[in-house]
């Protein structure tokens, strides 16, 4: 049988735990309109580490740039081909 004080403070520590993800959700949702949500959306990447993920999404998104990262692939397997084939 489970000592009942112990369970409390798990289930303390899970309502102030579940409190505090309510509260950044509610800070993320709050709209701020200074021209620096692309920064925060990065910052967050960078904490929760994923800004590699984060950066190749927003790079792929974009035509020009998806375009760029194609022509730089092929590049280098060009020149990985001519080199192996010497």
């Amino acid at each position: 049988m489970s000592d009942p004080a112990i369970d409390a403070q798990v289930h303390a520590h899970a309502d102030r735990l579940r409190a505090l993800e309510n509260e950044a959700a509610l800070q993320r949702l709050v709209a701020r309109d200074d021209g620096f949500d692309g920064i925060r959306e990065y910052s967050r990447a960078w904490q929760d580490d994923r800004s590699t993920a984060y950066l190749l999404c927003k790079s792929w998104a974009d035509p020009l740039n998806r375009w760029f990262l194609i022509a730089v692939l092929i590049i280098i397997a060009t020149g990985w081909t001519y080199l192996l084939s010497q």
